[in-house]
């Protein structure tokens, strides 16, 4: 899930999947 939590984190940079990768 690391590949999902870095696209994540790119649209949103307050999600907390930024902070899991």
């Amino acid at each position: 899930m690391g590949k999902v939590a870095a696209h994540m984190g790119k649209e949103g940079d307050a999600t907390p999947f930024t902070d899991v990768t």
